[in-house]
């Protein structure tokens, strides 16, 4: 009997440890990649990769957020995130890609924190579940730029160049002439923000007045960040005549795939300012005062009055225009305020084709009825056919490839069309639509869109 008894247990134990290792590997996971490759530098952006994958498939994308990492600069582009697909010991999972940028500002060793990254998914079809996975503890280690003369970071990026422009001829200029200097420059890979401010020095004689400087960002035709631009404006008052020479403006970096510092600089000019012309003063005796005429006090007085009678009328008709057209205003925000305006959208999502587009709207008008979350709304009013047309939709959004054929989304907008006349039904006694209570601002376009109650 112990002999038959003994394959059993094993048999067992090996099915509770594959079930076990099923489930572990079904549960949520992140993980965290440094995109730039090589050697890192102090002052140079660092481009890292952090991917959150769930089984089945997201309900709602995962929240990335910005962490605190001391003595460096985390930043995050608003591209949206990539989204991935992997086999893990047989289960499929669906994954969103977001990318950090870190500057580091000096060498040394640097771990990200453990922040918690919050997100739903389809544990179990056609049900929400709320997850969240911790931030990978990933370690960045840093080196010090060759050369410098300490640990803080200077100025690291693939290529940096430096335009200057001026607003005028430098050799057309006379004494108390303003001359506008505008210095440009285009760091690659590296944000706006980290270019360091030029110094416009002014040789003697000149007063210099520097202006806040322009920050913007070097893009390509797909989004992707190529760089940071840097414009700064400085205007030079020159008192004197005589010859002058602006000073060069001198910008060193270093570049980490040549490990070598190099230098780039807008270079001097010289301004020649001649003498302002004299004044010259008139010879010839002043010439008699004019011969004063008489006053036509009633012609004066009877255009004061029509003055000011016009003007009384233009300010009530202002008045009362501003009034008309603020009435006009606060019903049309009304209206596009009000449930059915935001349930139409969800109708024209359906008929689009785009669920995308249909997404949108239908969290948009659950948000705005407070139906949140929908699912709990749909289990409530929405029939069995509709629940699983909805799950469909979520699943095509999240884990399907996009196809060039748009889906049918005309069984969805009759479920939910049903669905919102039972819940406005069960409802009107607590809380009318607020969209009922709103004349049609334009009858005749609303006419072809009907919306069912």
């Amino acid at each position: 009997m112990t002999a038959r008894i003994w394959p059993i247990l094993v048999a067992l134990i090996v099915s509770l440890l594959s079930l076990a290792t099923g489930a572990v590997a079904a549960d949520p996971f992140a993980r965290a990649t440094i995109a730039t490759k090589g050697t890192i530098y102090a002052g140079q952006q660092v481009e890292i990769d952090v991917d959150v994958f769930v089984p089945n498939f997201f309900l709602s994308p995962p929240q990335f957020p910005l962490f605190d990492l001391p003595s460096t600069v985390v930043t995050m582009p608003d591209d949206r995130g990539l989204n991935l697909n992997e086999t893990v010991d047989g289960v499929g999972f669906s994954g969103i890609r977001k990318t950090y940028i870190v500057t580091p500002q000096a060498a040394g060793d640097y771990t990200l924190p453990p922040v918690e990254i919050p997100f739903g998914y389809a544990a179990v079809p056609g049900e929400t579940t709320q997850g969240r996975v911790t931030l990978p503890r990933l370690r960045l280690t840093v080196a010090a730029v060759p050369g410098s003369t300490g640990a803080q970071a200077g100025v690291t990026a693939a290529k940096v160049t430096i335009v200057q422009t001026f607003d005028r001829d430098l050799t057309s200029l006379v004494a108390g002439d303003a001359l506008v200097r505008t210095v440009t420059v285009n760091a690659a890979r590296l944000a706006a923000m980290m270019i360091p401010e030029p110094s416009f020095d002014a040789p003697a004689d000149v007063q210099v007045y520097v202006h806040d400087p322009v920050l913007s960002e070097d893009k390509s035709e797909e989004g992707d960040l190529r760089g940071g631009i840097r414009k700064d404006t400085a205007t030079y008052v020159f008192g004197k005549p005589g010859d002058y020479t602006l000073p060069a403006i001198t910008l060193q970096w270093f570049d980490p795939s040549s490990g070598k510092q190099q230098t780039t600089e807008a270079p001097a000019v010289k301004v020649s300012v001649a003498a302002a012309p004299a004044t010259t003063t008139a010879l010839a005796p002043p010439p008699p005062p004019p011969e004063r005429q008489a006053v036509d006090w009633q012609w004066w007085v009877a255009a004061g009055l029509a003055v000011i009678g016009l003007a009384l009328l233009i300010h009530f008709a202002a008045v009362f225009a501003g009034r008309i057209q603020a009435w006009f205003e606060e019903m049309r925000t009304l209206r596009q305020q009000s449930e059915a305006t935001a349930f139409r959208r969800v109708d024209e999502g359906c008929g689009s084709g785009d669920p995308k587009r249909l997404e949108a709207a239908l969290d948009a008008w659950s948000r705005r009825t407070g139906n949140v979350p929908l699912t709990t709304w749909l289990d409530r009013f929405a029939d069995p056919g509709t629940k699983a047309a909805f799950a469909a939709h979520q699943q095509s959004l999240y884990r399907v490839a996009q196809t060039a054929t748009k889906p049918n989304l005309l069984p969805l907008k009759a479920g939910l069309g049903k669905a919102r006349r039972r819940w406005l039904d069960e409802t009107a006694d607590l809380e009318p639509p607020s969209g009922n209570t709103l004349p049609d601002l334009n009858p005749a376009l609303e006419a072809d869109m009907p919306i069912d109650r």
